[in-house]
């Protein structure tokens, strides 16, 4: 019976919208026997101008601000009573989520959103426009008003 969970994927961040997208999705959608795969891309940075010292910073703070946003959504996971895991992966977040919510075969992807001004969203696209485009799964994009 175990293979027939349903796999969700939710991207997150260090934002409040992936932290209210995965409420949503608790609050109004989950089914007790899913199964949750927590998909992060931490953020890069250009290092190619950086000294090796500050480049062993960055990595250390980033490596620490990733266990710290782990350690928090498993507690949530755990809190909800429900099971899953935390991935990372390297490179756009758009694709990393895609290619994630593939290999772990999900049948949903639920994903916040930053609510870009139209402008910004032209230059920079957003992670949930790529993820609507290239997903072969449905994606559920939580919005959120903005007080």
């Amino acid at each position: 019976m175990a293979e027939h969970k349903r796999v969700v994927a939710v991207a997150i961040d260090e934002s409040e919208f992936s932290e209210k997208a995965l409420q949503w999705y608790v609050e109004n959608i989950r089914r007790d026997d899913d199964y949750v795969v927590l998909i992060h891309t931490p953020e890069l940075y250009d290092l190619s101008m950086a000294s090796p010292a500050v480049v062993d910073q960055l990595l250390r703070e980033l490596t620490e601000k990733v266990k710290a946003l782990e350690e928090k959504y498993k507690k949530k996971i755990l809190d909800l009573k429900m099971t899953g895991k935390f991935r990372t992966g390297q490179g756009k977040p758009g694709e990393v989520v895609c290619k994630i919510a593939d290999e772990e075969k999900a049948s949903l992807i639920v994903t916040g959103t930053r609510g870009l001004g139209k402008i910004r969203r032209t230059f920079l696209g957003s992670v949930s426009d790529y993820i609507i485009h290239h997903s072969h799964v449905p994606v559920l994009v939580c919005r959120h008003e903005h007080h």
